[in-house]
């Protein structure tokens, strides 16, 4: 289908689980994009090239606007497609944000249950900072526990998420935000690390679930093939492209007291301080969203939620 929207890229790698979760919406509103894909380990010189030094993916661009969290760049692209009015975007509900925190507690569950044989010595020291249970010498013996929290999770979702009749989604026939934000961490577990393989997971289990999660396309090679640009490919359309986004302003009410155009960083609060600063010129600052001015020209957005801005030096 045809998108009037500005290019947009993914700058990720599919494994991971909150790439697929964006990747997700871009698939099921049938939103072109490309992938620049990235290396599971850092360093990651494609994003360092233009100035971008967060270190999570994924990272998103329409035009010259770049995105560091899906948080803000779901926001944008609702918004985005709202404007649009062909129908693509997906419909919101008043506890979308209460699925969205339950989204992000199943990740955090999730990890326990990954398989010790995924996790090496050199992603364990990578994700330390990130995610500390990877680095744990007994991880391999959390995993039974993992799974069982897990299951837990999904009994949640087979009977009250999707009680009703109709199905496959939160709700009814009709996928909307509500689906998108609970279940990305499910299909990524039950599809991408095989626990629906494992005793009490399949079909028999939880046919809701596994009906939810065959709703939205498979992450595999086939869905991929030729959306792949290259490093130059990708640098070239962003640094060509104009911004998709309107400035959000600075906000004068916020309790930081920040001013357009002051030297900030920004940096994850549930990760080690200093691990990764963005440095960037402060344009935007409003109740939802911050926004970096990069000498490279890039306007980098972050959720408020989840990460803390202060002055640089």
């Amino acid at each position: 289908m045809p998108s009037a929207l500005l290019p947009i890229i993914a700058w990720d790698y599919q494994f991971a689980p909150n790439a697929q979760k964006s990747r997700n919406y871009l698939y099921i509103t049938h939103t072109p994009f490309k992938i620049c894909e990235q290396p599971f380990l850092l360093p990651r010189p494609a994003l360092l090239s233009l100035g971008i030094t967060y270190r999570r993916v994924p990272v998103l661009s329409i035009g010259k606007d770049v995105f560091c969290d899906n948080a803000s760049f779901l926001d944008a692209m609702q918004e985005l497609l709202e404007r649009e009015g062909e129908g693509r975007a997906l419909k919101r509900g008043g506890a979308d944000r209460a699925f969205e925190a339950w989204g992000y507690r199943s990740f955090w569950v999730a990890l326990a249950s990954v398989p010790a044989g995924l996790v090496s010595k050199e992603l364990g020291e990578d994700r330390r900072e990130l995610f500390p249970i990877f680095a744990r010498p007994d991880f391999a013996t959390l995993r039974q526990n993992g799974l069982s929290e897990l299951r837990s999770m999904f009994e949640t979702a087979e009977k009250e998420f999707l009680s009703g009749e109709e199905g496959p989604f939160i709700g009814g026939t009709k996928c909307g935000m509500a689906d998108l934000h609970a279940i990305w961490m499910v299909k990524w577990a039950l599809q991408t690390i095989g626990v629906a393989k494992e005793p009490g997971f399949g079909k028999e289990a939880f046919p809701k679930v596994h009906a939810w999660c065959d709703a939205f396309p498979a992450h595999d090679d086939a869905i991929q093939k030729d959306q792949f640009l290259s490093t130059e490919e990708a640098t070239m359309q962003i640094q060509g492209s104009e911004y998709a986004c309107p400035e959000v302003g600075i906000d004068g009410t916020d309790p930081l007291q920040f001013k357009g155009g002051e030297e900030v960083s920004v940096e994850m609060t549930d990760a080690t301080p200093g691990h990764h600063p963005q440095e960037g010129k402060l344009l935007g600052l409003s109740a939802s969203r911050i926004v970096l001015q990069l000498e490279t020209g890039i306007r980098l957005h972050f959720p408020r939620i989840g990460y803390a801005v202060k002055r640089a030096g």
